[in-house]
């Protein structure tokens, strides 16, 4: 019995160290914003650093690991797991090599989508920008929705409806233009299951409501529409107010949102 529980107490242990692995991995990306150097050795290798940070969740969730919070397992934050892997490799194929194997393509294919709807004088997509976004508006907020699991369910409810949202992008545009886009494949075959299956376990596990659920996807809606405002501002060069308030908003609204929620649902 003695062996059993200090077998136990070693896994529950281990448990938070092996996920920190995965974590830092992914959370060293976003961190290199803040140097120079960081930025020139990642504005377009991020890409593969997410595909290695998604191969280790993978063996960490199919090792058994799971996130627990308080020594409480929490099914909801390990689902978040789910949702982060399924955009990390959802970027390797927009953004690194896509069903045909054209590498990077996407920011050819997504400026010349551009061009077609806004004109010539339009906002457009550069390496930095899609940098940015991509760590700072999904790796972040979606490592968020994992420590936040079942105490604030509207961050991970906000993180699949940013997936659903995106998902249906790319089927949209597909439809519209009669053609393949990076990052159609993932979309039909991981966003929209995934997102879907986390709303149900959301309902389940954080026992959200279906209003709940429509402001995560509302909050995609919103995301995606307001795009070619977030891709102007993620292009500058240099860090303004603007820049910290629009990725301060996307990491940190559904979380703020959710805490003022639950303070003033107990006055």
């Amino acid at each position: 019995m003695r062996s059993w529980g200090r077998t136990m107490s070693d896994a529950s242990v281990r448990e938070p160290f092996r996920l920190a692995i995965p974590i830092l991995l992914i959370l060293l990306v976003p961190l290199a914003h803040f140097t120079a150097t960081g930025v020139a050795m990642l504005e377009t290798g991020w890409v593969l650093v997410g595909l290695g940070g998604a191969v280790f969740a993978i063996f960490m969730i199919f090792s058994g690991v799971s996130v627990s919070a308080g020594g409480v397992r929490d099914p909801l934050a390990t689902a978040a797991w789910l949702l982060l892997i399924a955009y990390l490799l959802h970027q390797f194929e927009e953004h690194g090599v896509d069903l045909y194997g054209r590498a990077y393509y996407f920011i050819e294919y997504g400026n010349a989508q551009l061009a077609a709807r806004y004109g010539d004088a339009g906002t457009r997509l550069t390496d930095l920008a899609i940098y940015r976004i991509n760590t700072l508006a999904v790796w972040v907020p979606f490592l968020l929705a994992i420590w936040s699991g079942r105490r604030f369910p509207w961050v991970g409810l906000a993180a699949a409806g940013l997936m659903l949202t995106n998902g249906l992008f790319h089927i949209l545009i597909a439809l519209s233009n009669g053609e393949y886009n990076p990052g159609l494949v993932t979309a039909l075959v991981l966003f929209l299951p995934i997102s879907t299956a986390y709303f149900r376990n959301a309902r389940r596990e954080a026992n959200v409501g279906l209003l709940a659920i429509a402001g995560g996807v509302a909050f995609g809606v919103v995301g995606h529409l307001l795009l070619p405002t977030i891709i102007a501002a993620a292009g500058a060069p240099e860090w303004s107010p603007q820049l910290f308030l629009t990725f301060g908003l996307l990491i940190l609204a559904p979380l703020v949102a959710n805490i003022l929620f639950r303070l003033f649902r107990r006055t």
